[in-house]
């Protein structure tokens, strides 16, 4: 199933994101970090490719807060902007029957 279109760039957002703390950590030499956000957003290329109501549920109900419970609080400022267009997007899936993530 295609990525609604809207869905998709936020997810690629999160994807830009997640690949520029990447590349900051690892000119900090902190591989341990780079392999958090490694973590915390391989799986959204295959979920803009191959879209599924649950593989978006497993992001924000299984790999987001995974994320959030080992990063310290200052680093997911700059997340939050991009998971509330996330939860913006998704509620209006829901109201359309589309996706659920509760």
């Amino acid at each position: 199933m295609n990525c609604p279109p809207e869905l998709a760039d936020t997810l690629l957002s999160l994807v830009q994101i997640g690949v520029l703390r990447i590349r900051s950590s690892a000119w900090e030499g902190n591989a341990e970090q780079c392999g958090i956000e490694a973590d915390h957003i391989h799986n959204l290329p295959d979920l803009i490719v191959d879209y599924s109501p649950d593989k978006l549920a497993y992001y924000w109900n299984v790999e987001r807060p995974e994320y959030v419970k080992q990063v310290p609080e200052d680093r997911l400022a700059g997340w939050e902007p991009v998971w509330q267009q996330l939860s913006e997007r998704v509620e209006a899936l829901d109201h359309s029957g589309s996706c659920s993530l509760h």
